[in-house]
């Protein structure tokens, strides 16, 4: 018994098998990747003049629709103009609105 206790217990790495050597790595192949799906690209910003435009557009509007009534139908196209487009106003001036909407939805 004495010689039982008298060795050292082994260790795993004393008797673990030497290590192969790493393969090298194989080179990947390139695909051809479209630009719009390539990772890391995306959309390109907008222009600086994008979002003073869009704004512009929605304060025009509104602008064109507050004057009308004000004006008691008489501009910006109502009576007192030559051009009367009457209640055209109106439409006018949501168009003007819709258009900084849809510039809204592809602003980045």
């Amino acid at each position: 018994m004495s010689e039982i206790n008298s060795q050292e217990p082994e260790t795993a790495a004393a008797t673990a098998k030497p290590a192969k050597p790493a393969k090298p790595a194989k080179p990947r192949k390139e695909r051809s990747i479209p630009d719009s799906v390539a990772v890391g690209k995306g959309p390109k910003p907008n222009p600086s003049w994008y979002a003073p435009t869009m704004v512009g557009f929605f304060i025009a509007g509104l602008f064109w629709i507050i004057t009308y009534y004000i004006s008691s139908t008489a501009y910006p196209l109502g009576s007192g103009t030559p051009i009367n487009i009457g209640a055209g106003n109106i439409l006018t001036g949501f168009g003007l609105i819709m258009v900084g909407f849809v510039m809204s939805s592809r602003w980045r």
